[in-house]
């Protein structure tokens, strides 16, 4: 019987065959090879790390957007860094085209959470359906106060012993 586990797994082996694949196109002497399929260095760039990116989004899916995102782009920045020790030539737009195709992913990727609020918070503010978020633990109400004066410190300021200004700091409750 097929479960999701198994779409987890099938994902995890595609996004290390990917990887290898697009390690292999960017740092071997592949140069200019996106050209043959009929596309731009910037386009073949934002497609290898936005399909990256897609497929890591299942892969891992207990991980956070954003934590995977960050990873696809650190990625990218490796892929460029390494190029300069390979005799390639590295770019930040390179680097910024496969930010663009992340970034494109992880909009998509919002779509149904966005639908989600909507359909159960529709007339909320985002930072009402943030409060109302479980994961959230309760806010500890800021604890402020000020200790009230005696005669005998009104009367002898500045000089407080040690157990007075204890008592000002940590009132009995």
């Amino acid at each position: 019987m097929l479960k999701p586990s198994h779409f987890v797994i099938a994902a995890r082996g595609a996004l290390a065959m990917g990887g290898l694949a697009v390690a292999v196109l960017a740092l071997g002497p592949f140069q200019g090879a996106e050209r043959l399929v009929g596309l731009s260095d910037k386009t073949a760039h934002a497609l290898a790390f936005g399909g990256l990116f897609a497929v890591s989004l299942l892969a891992f899916p207990r991980s956070r957007r954003g934590d995977l995102a960050i990873a696809a782009l650190v990625l990218g920045a490796g892929v460029e860094v390494a190029q300069l020790f390979g005799h390639r030539s590295a770019s930040l737009l390179d680097w910024l085209a496969d930010a663009a195709g992340v970034a494109t992913i992880y909009g998509a990727s919002m779509i149904e959470t966005v639908r989600k609020m909507a359909r159960d918070h529709g007339g909320k503010t985002f930072a009402e359906i943030a409060a109302l978020d479980r994961r959230r633990g309760p806010r500890r109400p800021s604890i402020s106060f000020t200790p009230a004066e005696t005669k005998a410190e009104s009367a002898n300021p500045g000089h407080d012993t040690f157990a007075q200004r204890a008592a000002r700091r940590f009132p009995v409750r």
